[in-house]
């Protein structure tokens, strides 16, 4: 299986708080670490150990061989990355003690992706079994375009979300993933299966919506399909939702029932929080089936 992650990769600087800093208020920081991040990054790496072939594309400045060596030494292919970006896109993390969190994103070289090179990641990559985009990057509208022109199957994440998200073309996505905030601001609804159902209705071929604590759930038109979430202590919660796109897609695209996929994904989510970390606590396919058999599923 060969899939093509078109996102973002960012140096994640995370800063461990008392609590999470109210307007106006300067809290004294208990911790600071750097890591490896962004959404491109985290989903290329979730993918890989969920069992795939994964070759990343996009941009990164001159720092950023700290992110293509990370993502070589987990055995995604970077030979696709662009490197003549000005600033690598970084990401500010502020972590409470529950593990919440709140970020600031600066796009650097992330938003500095042309047509041209999009067109050149396509034409290089027309036996992709699927390409995974996010919206962390420039040129994602215009990459669908291509990609559905090429007749590759895609798959969105619209996050981080803005309002210029509800423009895009859903007609051509084949996999729509994202959470339940992201849903509500593009559907206008706020119960889950009144989200996943409008979302379908904009012309997606399937619909991933994670829920939080009260689990996820698959909607394609003909099935509706469930699952719910594990109950773990939740360190860090950063990458949950990378984790949960690279494992869920992986299932589905190996040809799992979607309430299958959807299990074997929160079980990857829940590991992966129980850590600190994003990209560095994605865990291995091996630890996942073992998390489930403990929970008495199978995958």
């Amino acid at each position: 299986m060969k899939i093509l992650v078109f996102g973002s990769f960012n140096i994640d600087k995370v800063y461990t708080l008392s609590h999470l800093p109210q307007k106006g208020e300067t809290l004294y920081c208990g911790g600071y670490e750097v890591h490896v991040g962004g959404k491109g990054l985290n989903q290329a790496l979730a993918f890989k150990k969920a069992g795939a072939d994964v070759y990343a594309a996009g941009k990164v400045g001159a720092d950023g061989d700290y992110l293509t060596d990370y993502l070589a030494s987990g055995g995604v292919d970077v030979s696709l990355i662009d490197k003549s970006g000005e600033y690598t896109g970084h990401t500010i993390i502020e972590v409470d003690p529950d593990g919440q969190n709140q970020m600031i994103l600066f796009g650097g070289a992330n938003r500095e992706i042309t047509a041209e090179y999009c067109d050149k990641i396509i034409e290089e990559n027309k036996d992709a079994d699927l390409i995974l985009m996010q919206y962390e990057t420039s040129c994602v509208e215009y990459m669908l375009r291509k990609a559905h022109e090429a007749k590759i199957p895609t798959a969105l994440n619209p996050s981080p979300y803005v309002d210029e998200v509800k423009n895009l073309p859903y007609s051509l996505v084949d996999y729509l993933i994202l959470n339940e905030y992201e849903g509500a601001q593009i559907s206008g609804e706020t119960d889950g299966e009144k989200i996943a159902k409008a979302l379908y209705s904009m012309g997606c071929g399937s619909v991933i919506l994670t829920l939080g604590s009260e689990g996820s759930i698959f909607y394609d038109g003909a099935q509706l399909a469930k699952a719910s979430a594990f109950s773990v202590n939740a360190v860090d919660t950063t990458g949950a939702g990378d984790t949960f796109t690279g494992y869920c897609l992986y299932a589905l695209l190996s040809g799992e029932k979607p309430e299958d996929a959807l299990a074997a994904a929160s079980a990857a989510s829940a590991i992966e929080v129980i850590k600190k970390g994003a990209a560095e606590t994605i865990p291995e396919r091996q630890e996942v089936l073992e998390f489930m058999r403990i929970q008495g599923l199978s995958y």
